[in-house]
């Protein structure tokens, strides 16, 4: 009289499968970090420093702002729009001046 629960006996750990979703968003939420804010002066040399690599086509390393991560591109120049403020990259990444945090040539 070995009666077989089925499928039933593993219905408990399906509640364990949907939790490791909702805590690996909540640590991916609570790894995000707040936007640096920059002064004048560093905005006015991010602005030089991408005109002049434009210009001498370097490869550049830029740090982005982007949804809560900073991200690291690294890439020529391909166009700059001064009018909408972005820059289009030679990886098809088309950055606002507005979340570049940082630049390095």
């Amino acid at each position: 009289m070995n009666k077989d629960r089925g499928i039933i006996k593993w219905l408990p750990f399906d509640s364990l499968v949907n939790s490791k979703s909702v805590v690996e968003s909540i640590l991916y939420e609570k790894r995000k970090v707040k936007k640096p804010i920059l002064s004048l002066e560093q905005m006015e040399d991010i602005e030089k420093k991408l005109i002049e690599a434009f210009y001498e086509q370097e490869k550049i390393t830029l740090q982005i702002y982007k949804n809560g991560y900073i991200k690291s591109i690294t890439s020529t120049i391909v166009s700059m729009d001064g009018t909408y403020k972005k820059i289009t990259l030679a990886t098809n990444d088309t950055i606002l001046f507005s979340q570049i945090v940082s630049i390095s040539v």
